[in-house]
């Protein structure tokens, strides 16, 4: 359940006013009888606020660690898509990873629209229309990433342990039959984000439509939120574990039975291409079920939004801009506020490892897969080259070729621009690849 958008504690859906001394009964709050409450009508406070507060830490994580990891996933996927697109690395595990180097790429640029808006506080995405289809783009992002890995992890169990049937099923054009159908899933799945999500021109705001968060825990929003990344976020990392496992096995029994046929080199080829697919697999596996966890845990944390009343300072509610509240001490705060807080920082650290799994593909093809680091150092060197030749200056050079028709005065003359052959004289040949100019 990686990075739901966006986390339910900044919802605004009723957006309900509440006057202190009414609200204090129903949460079972009694404020001293030495403190005058204050008579004006006090709105539940915003989580932005409280959290800024109580848990900096929080802030400083959603901020600076989240540009971290942009700065080394943004890179790594570009790098990760050239080197798999390139005709060496075009097989089908290699489409595999080039549509997931797309699709994380994808979901990190949709991610820093979600930072922007939600931890950093500059609206990005309260616009009509973008309000709808913006959920929608950035889900489908989300979970197809899962979704190919354990695609490739299928191909990798059917290649190893029922070699027989690769031909049929292990090609690059039911690689890509599959990525346009997975592709196809995920967006139907994630259409009804559409509805979830509409703009409020009243508030400016891009809210939940209150049609679809009705009845709470069984609304809507919640039944299909629990159903599709249950799916995608615990059932998808299970079976990648389980074919994972399936693999390993067979590996093993072939190394232990078969180590002569392992020593050719299309045998090794196929092992390194196994560990690097299996140690991708894993790292998806350890950074998605800590999240699952992590947010599975939030309903035994939560809070109500009118319990937020109990943080602030009643004896002087707002500060000097009349639209701040002025909240308590941490040393003043239940128990009830203590553990959700400590719990939201840990969600929190747990989330940014969990972003760590659309960013860091790349380095771990560096790690495990030599034939993907040949290729990468040869794609640098190509890059490096052709910037280097950018540089050189022009310069123009008669060359005469001492092989001329004997029968014949005229020599051969080839004008030069930047070493390359522009042009040759009347009645002379042109040069083989094989022919050396003097």
């Amino acid at each position: 359940m990686a990075y739901k958008f966006p986390d339910f504690d900044y919802i605004e859906a009723d957006k309900m006013e509440y006057n202190i001394s009414d609200i204090s009964d129903q949460i079972g709050f009694t404020p001293p009888t030495t403190v005058t409450l204050p008579t004006a009508n006090i709105s539940w406070v915003n989580p932005t606020q409280y959290y800024t507060k109580y848990i900096p830490e929080k802030t400083i994580v959603g901020r600076y660690v989240t540009l971290l990891t942009y700065s080394i996933g943004f890179p790594g996927n570009v790098f990760a898509l050239c080197i798999w697109l390139q005709k060496r690395m075009s097989n089908s595990s290699g489409y595999y990873l080039a549509a997931l180097a797309l699709s994380d790429l994808l979901f990190l640029t949709l991610q820093v629209f979600h930072e922007l808006n939600d931890t950093w506080e500059i609206s990005t995405l309260d616009v009509k229309f973008l309000c709808e289809f913006y959920p929608i783009i950035f889900m489908t992002s989300q979970y197809l990433s899962p979704l190919l890995v354990l695609a490739f992890t299928v191909e990798r169990y059917i290649s190893i342990c029922h070699p027989f049937k690769r031909e049929r099923f292990c090609t690059t054009t039911r690689a890509m039959i599959v990525i346009v159908c997975l592709a196809i899933f995920c967006l139907c799945m994630n259409l009804i984000q559409g509805y979830f999500w509409s703009y409020n021109s009243k508030d400016a705001k891009c809210l939940p439509r209150p049609s679809a968060i009705e009845n709470g825990d069984k609304s809507l929003w919640s039944v299909w939120t629990w159903f599709s990344e249950t799916v995608v976020f615990m059932l998808v990392p299970l079976l990648i574990l389980f074919f994972n496992v399936l693999v390993i096995n067979e590996a093993r029994r072939l190394s232990k039975f078969e180590k002569h046929q392992l020593k050719s080199h299309a045998k090794s080829h196929g092992n390194a291409t196994t560990v690097m697919l299996i140690a991708v697999s894993f790292y998806h596996i350890f950074t998605t079920f800590p999240v699952t966890i992590a947010v599975a845990l939030y309903v035994q944390y939560s809070v109500e939004p009118e319990d937020s009343l109990l943080l602030v300072n009643s004896t002087m509610p707002y500060l000097s801009d009349n639209s701040t509240y002025n909240l308590v001490d941490a040393s003043a705060l239940t128990h009830q506020w203590s553990s959700h807080f400590r719990y939201i920082l840990v969600k929190s650290i747990i989330e940014e490892i969990g972003l760590t799994h659309y960013a860091f593909n790349f380095y771990i093809y560096l790690i495990t897969g030599k034939i993907f680091r040949e290729e990468f150092l040869s794609f640098v060197r190509r890059i490096i080259c052709r910037r280097d030749k950018k540089h050189i200056p022009s310069w123009n050079t008669e060359y005469t070729n001492v092989r001329t028709d004997p029968e014949s005065s005229n020599h051969l003359t080839v004008r030069m621009v930047n070493g390359q052959p522009n042009g040759h004289s009347g009645n002379d040949k042109i040069f083989d690849d094989s022919e050396t100019p003097l």
